[in-house]
């Protein structure tokens, strides 16, 4: 397998939609005659993006893992049947954990793996066939890890020929994987598929999925996982992506099967009518959704390019200046876009893998695209943190930092603000803030660039923060790119 260099094979995309003018940076990870499949992206502390994806570059389906610090793909598994759908994730310490569907010589089983002792560990089975009828459909697996670092996943299992499919739910807490909860229990008819998963403040289990028409949500904050609510409008719902906020409340982002993508929440306390994020008719595939630390909603989601049905093509929103504007179109193409996985860093970029190729073709390829490096000068951002502070005070994170840095200020009582930023020889190189400001905590990115939109050159740099006539503050940070 081959990985395009990412620094010399950099591929910009500018798209227009509506006002909005979209700028993104495109990454190919793969460049090969081989299939591939199934990408999955997570950031790890520091804000770098790992994945995970599926080749059969050896005649059958394995799971392979890249970090952007390696760059250098790592083939988790090596055996002789196919190893599907990966979902990859990163704990607090850096550790990558991956889920997947494996073929255990008779069917389809759920499998764990994870590289916390430096390698990856040989695949651990998660789930367990009653009979071996060798006709279990495999599909997307869902993974979450709590702040101790246990694996929570959530799967489709059942039987094809008895037309059922159930959820269910395992977590290897104590150290290994114990029986699974059944999440649904349906004997026929219905068959629930697609589970999302994602854990709230208090580590509770969320997890939405549809059965054939309808987006379908369970917990188990009860201890147990509750009655189904429906949160779709509408016939042929599918693809549900859930996220959760600060305050435990609920974000879902869901596809209609002959068009469309939507939103729902229960901020209010029950969830309330959908949002319609995009009404285009032509086929909508899966809906990824993600939440950055301010609690803004990033949404993205494939939709045809109106005009070719053979052509999907990757859109993006986010309601960070209050509200949703117009779906952003990131690939604009005449391939096939597809298995699109979205995270956000602290920072609030995003970092989407998704599979493009030509349909119908063995030769799909994993790429990944990010707005990192154009996130720009973001307005200055209030925190509704609780009390006011007590004091002053006025930092950035990272530092040192390229492209993108974070500085944050607290005030204790209201005042005029002006933060700037200064070179070395101390000329001033732009102002980010100069307004009135209430007491409370603020943040504001700086993408490294003069009051000309010009990249500044490495060094160190100084960033001055006054704040009416008696508070005033410089502190140095350095850029290396």
């Amino acid at each position: 397998m081959q990985l395009k260099k990412t620094g010399l094979l950099l591929g910009l995309i500018l798209v227009s939609a509506g006002s909005a003018l979209a700028d993104w940076q495109s990454f190919p990870l793969t460049d090969n005659s081989y299939a591939e499949s199934m990408p999955s992206v997570d950031l790890d502390p520091s804000d770098n993006p790992h994945f995970a994806w599926c080749s059969n570059n050896d005649g059958d389906y394995d799971i392979y893992y890249l970090s952007e610090a390696t760059g250098t793909p790592a083939k988790v598994t090596n055996n002789n049947t196919n190893d599907l759908y990966p979902c990859l994730r990163i704990d607090q310490a850096g550790n990558a954990h991956i889920a997947f569907k494996g073929y255990d010589g008779h069917d389809y089983e759920e499998f764990y793996v994870n590289n916390i002792g430096g390698s990856f560990c040989d695949p651990i089975q998660v789930s367990f066939t009653e009979t071996d009828v060798g006709v279990f459909v495999p599909e997307h697996s869902c993974l979450s890890i709590d702040p101790a670092g246990v694996a929570h996943i959530a799967y489709k299992y059942g039987y094809y020929e008895y037309g059922n499919w159930d959820i269910y739910y395992a977590n290897n807490e104590g150290g290994a994987f114990g029986s699974s909860t059944r999440i649904t229990d349906e004997t026929g008819g219905k068959s629930y598929v697609r589970p999302s998963i994602a854990l709230d403040n208090d580590n509770y289990v969320h997890t939405v999925f549809e059965n054939g028409a309808d987006i379908l949500y369970t917990n188990n904050v009860a201890g147990t996982f509750d009655s189904l609510t429906t949160v779709s409008e509408g016939l042929y719902r599918w693809h549900g992506s859930v996220g959760i906020d600060s305050s435990n409340k609920i974000h879902i982002a869901y596809a209609g099967y002959h068009g469309g993508a939507y939103y729902i929440n229960n901020v209010s306390g029950s969830f309330d009518s959908t949002f319609v994020l995009s009404n285009d008719n032509s086929m909508n595939g899966p809906a990824s959704i993600a939440l950055d630390h301010l609690d803004n909603i990033h949404i993205a989601f494939i939709g045809g390019d109106f005009g070719s049905p053979d052509s999907q093509e990757l859109y993006y929103v986010n309601n960070c200046t209050g509200s949703f504007e117009d779906p952003e179109q990131i690939t604009c193409n005449s391939e096939h876009t597809t298995d699109i996985s979205l995270s956000v860093d602290s920072l609030s970029a995003c970092y989407i893998a998704f599979l493009e190729g030509f349909y119908g073709s063995n030769d799909y390829e994993v790429w990944y695209c990010t707005n990192s490096g154009f996130v720009g000068i973001s307005s200055d951002n209030t925190s509704s943190a609780g009390n006011n502070p007590s004091s002053f005070s006025l930092q950035n994170h990272p530092n040192p930092f390229n492209p993108i840095t974070n500085i944050s200020y607290q005030l204790p009582v209201n005042a005029d603000v002006t933060l700037s930023i200064y070179n070395i020889l101390g000329q001033k190189l732009l102002t980010l803030v100069n307004e009135n400001k209430p007491a409370g905590y603020h943040s504001v990115l700086w993408n490294g660039t003069d009051e000309n939109n010009q990249p500044v050159p490495s060094g160190v740099y100084f960033y001055q923060l006054t704040a009416g006539s008696d508070l005033s503050e410089t502190e140095r940070m350095m850029i290396l790119r």
